[in-house]
């Protein structure tokens, strides 16, 4: 193997084992870089979309829970029954308060968008329980009639609109949430686009030390 004291040879072989480390080096240091802006995508989706949706989303639940159990409240079943379904609307009122209060807390991380949704949820919701304490009260009083009617009329066009800036503000995490995967999706492929691209200089880089070596040992 006289061919390998050649200078011409070791050059060669020195040159292509740097570029060889270099493209390593690099290669590794890109995909710590890209494996923690996806990991730091990801947690935002998760902690800043997913859970807002899944929040409002019980916050709705609630919402149409309490419209159910009022119209039941106003059928005139038993005293006792009627007892549980004023404690089971004051149970969920609280809830609504405090998942509320949580984004209220923090609006200053919300985008424009979602902190309007939410102050027009609060200002709506705040009206709508007035009016289902309102009616609670008349049926209370002994004006079963006055309550149902307002129950289909004035609290329906409440509760409407209680309910739609939850629904606005849902639909909003979403496409939100949407874009922060789009946007994971699009650094997934750079990262493959250069990975393979490294390979593949690597393997040309390996092919054309070989064919180079192969030549000077046929001259020798």
């Amino acid at each position: 193997m006289r061919w390998l004291k050649s200078k011409k040879a070791r050059v060669n072989l020195i040159a292509v084992y740097y570029f060889q480390l270099i493209l390593l080096l690099g290669i590794g240091i890109y995909s710590l870089s890209g494996v923690n802006k996806i990991q730091k995508q990801f947690s935002e989706l998760f902690s800043k979309k997913l859970i807002p949706a899944m929040d409002i989303s019980r916050v709705l639940e609630l919402q149409y829970q309490n419209r159910f159990h009022l119209e039941e409240f106003l059928t005139g079943l038993s005293l006792e029954n009627q007892i549980q379904l004023l404690d089971d609307i004051r149970r969920n009122n609280n809830e609504i308060d405090s998942l509320t209060n949580l984004y209220i807390t923090s609006s200053s991380s919300m985008e424009a968008i979602e902190r309007e949704d939410l102050k027009e949820f609060v200002k709506a919701h705040k009206a709508y329980r007035k009016e289902e304490g309102y009616i609670i009260n008349l049926h209370g009083a002994g004006h079963g009639s006055v309550a149902a009617n307002r129950f289909k009329l004035e609290s329906s066009i409440k509760f409407q609109n209680a309910v739609r800036p939850m629904k606005k503000f849902e639909a909003i995490e979403l496409s939100l949430g949407k874009k922060i995967n789009e946007r994971v999706k699009g650094q997934v492929n750079a990262m493959n686009w250069v990975l393979y691209s490294v390979m593949a200089l690597a393997v040309l880089g390996s092919i054309a030390l070989g064919l180079n070596l192969g030549k000077m040992y046929m001259e020798n």
